[in-house]
């Protein structure tokens, strides 16, 4: 098997209900579109000139491994609000960037100003300019039901 370095990135961010925390998830990804493929977890760099995509293309197979960065929360405790997040930072002359992950009990406001600061501290203590900021955050209050919080960086290697 050889890897390759991604073409093409897309933020995604859902949130969904479901008859467990699990299924929850599996329904978060399911709206995002990616419930038919195989997660493989990320850390937090992009790789150089990197094209942002707003849609997912259709052709993707089921069963794909699929390079993701996510954050995620479940939570069956009625009455509570849970969020994910994900902060991008481009860096100046799109060399690279970072992406950094966050969720909790909190709203989207409060993750997506976390995953801001971390964005800019990640790019502070490498000595990178930061050219331009991006967030996915989802976020879901809890009723009768198991719900979920996704938010996630797909990378494509076409």
């Amino acid at each position: 098997m050889s890897w390759t370095t991604p073409k093409k990135a897309i933020l995604l961010a859902a949130s969904a209900e479901g008859g467990t925390k699990l299924n929850a998830f599996d329904n978060a990804l399911l709206k995002m579109g990616i419930g038919n493929v195989n997660l493989v977890k990320l850390s937090s760099i992009i790789p150089a000139y990197i094209e942002w995509i707003n849609e997912l293309p259709k052709n993707i197979p089921v069963g794909m491994l699929l390079p993701t960065v996510y954050a995620h929360i479940e939570s069956d405790e009625p009455g509570s609000t849970i969020t994910a997040a994900l902060g991008v930072g481009i860096s100046e002359g799109n060399e690279g960037g970072l992406i950094y992950e966050y969720s909790g009990y909190c709203t989207k406001e409060e993750a997506e100003k976390m995953v801001h600061k971390m964005v800019e501290e990640g790019f502070k203590v490498r000595g990178w300019k930061l050219k331009e900021f991006k967030a996915a955050v989802a976020e879901i209050t809890v009723k009768d039901r198991p719900a979920a919080a996704i938010a996630a960086v797909v990378m494509l290697p076409y």
